[in-house]
């Protein structure tokens, strides 16, 4: 026998008649105040409830997948900031001459702007971006929101297109693949980086200019860099003169990168000596000795042994005069044409940023997040600078007036004066001129 002590566990009575005691999740949701879920009674209803919510599930992706978006819609663009969905709908169902109706307008997507985080008055309504979408049943209702465009609403003239043009907006750069001999690698793949023309930036500032520069002697100054787009030169809104700087925009990004390198490469054709003679001094063509022989053909009035003469003659001249006149091919030079001085004045010239880049910056994503955080730098810097400030007043009065002073080295000899620029011992005389 074991002398183990056996432990003596109780049986405990269940009653299958009472109701079943709540679980913790079940407990949980009873705390919140929420609704039990139905139990199925056996594990056939379990596995027969998952089936149908499957079934259920996919019936309703289907339902998503064959409610499709109509062909038939619209771009609206400069909306004002505090237009709603239902504003619109409204004003194209009484502006379309009953043509576009409440039900034919089957979608509007109007984005809008999410909260700015940052200190400064926080907006309650949500504000719209300036354009939606809208999508119509039929081909004629699309028509005749197209037909409202350059219509004016609010104050604002609205820019309405088909939503499948895209005309305007600016091509995405397609990056270049890699040949299946492995380009791409090594140190001409860096050159080609490092290549004018590779940034992709068209538009680059100007600046120490005279303020007598215009517009058009900026453009002819850049114009051997390649084709230009525009020319913008800062005025003055009194005089009209140049304010120091402008911007030149290029149709190619490789004539940017060439004037800020400040020279540009110019193919050039070599003159030479026979550009300069005159014409009288060349020999003379073909066609005056083509004339003499139509003037005294051969044969009349001459003996047969003197046209054979002539003859030779003639076979002699013209070889001469090929000779002549064979011209050497023209050669050309390339050389450097310096675009970094305008009128006397070495020119400044950078990088500008993209019209996109710039409204990124100012109105993009986490725009007023930076600009409070530069508002913050620029506060710190001018508080540093004032403590400075302050130091170097309070060490200043502490030194004594007589410690600036220098003590002055007088010389007595004039010419030692003369030449080092010191000061010549005063004798106590006074000279006056008549």
């Amino acid at each position: 026998s074991s002398k183990k002590r056996k432990s003596a566990v109780p049986e405990i009575e269940v009653d299958l008649s009472l109701p079943e005691p709540p679980s913790k999740k079940a407990r949980r949701l009873l705390k919140k105040g929420k609704t039990l879920p139905a139990k199925p009674t056996s594990d056939d209803d379990e596995h027969d409830s998952k089936t149908a919510e499957e079934g259920k599930a996919d019936g309703a992706k289907d339902g998503k997948k064959k409610k499709e978006r109509s062909p038939h819609g619209v771009w609206i663009g400069n909306l004002r900031f505090t237009v709603t969905k239902a504003d619109l709908r409204k004003w194209l169902v009484e502006n379309s001459g009953g043509v576009i109706t409440e039900e034919s307008i089957t979608r509007v997507h109007m984005p809008t702007t999410k909260a700015t985080a940052g200190p400064g008055p926080k907006k309650t309504n949500p504000e719209n971006r300036g354009f939606a979408y809208v999508d119509f049943s039929s081909f004629e209702a699309n028509v005749a929101a197209i037909a409202l465009s350059e219509t004016e609403w609010n104050g604002r003239k609205l820019l309405i297109k088909d939503s499948k043009n895209f005309e305007g907006r600016p091509k995405k750069e397609e990056p270049e693949a890699a040949t299946a001999d492995g380009a791409g690698k090594g140190p001409a793949s860096s050159e080609a980086k490092n290549a004018p023309g590779s940034r992709g930036c068209t538009k680059i500032f100007v600046g120490n200019l005279s303020f007598n520069t215009t517009e058009d002697d900026l453009h002819a100054h850049f114009e051997k860099c390649g084709k230009i787009r525009w020319v913008k030169v800062a005025s003055f809104e009194d005089s009209g003169k140049c304010k120091g700087y402008g911007w030149v925009n290029f149709e190619d990004a490789e004539a940017a990168a060439w004037a800020v390198k400040g020279f540009v490469k110019v193919r050039e054709t070599v003159e030479t000596l026979e550009d300069f003679m005159d014409q009288g001094s060349k020999p003379a063509d073909d066609n005056s000795t083509a004339a003499d022989d139509e003037a005294n053909p051969a044969g009349e009035n001459e003996d047969d042994d003197d046209a054979e003469e002539a003859g030779e003659g003639k076979d002699n001249n013209t070889k001469s005069k090929t000779t002549v006149v064979t011209k050497e091919p023209s050669r050309t030079r390339t050389r450097k044409w310096w675009v970094n001085q305008l009128l006397g004045r070495n020119l400044k010239i950078e990088l500008a940023e993209d019209d996109q880049t710039r409204y990124h910056k100012r109105f993009g994503k986490g725009a007023a997040k930076r600009q409070h955080q530069k508002q913050q730098a620029d506060n710190n810097t001018n508080n540093d600078s004032k403590q400075r400030k302050q130091e170097n007043g309070t060490n200043n009065r502490g030194i004594k007036k007589e410690d600036k002073k220098k003590d002055i080295t007088y010389h007595t000899d004039i010419s030692v004066a003369r030449l080092t620029g010191a000061a010549v011992a005063h004798q106590g005389k006074k000279v006056t001129f008549d």
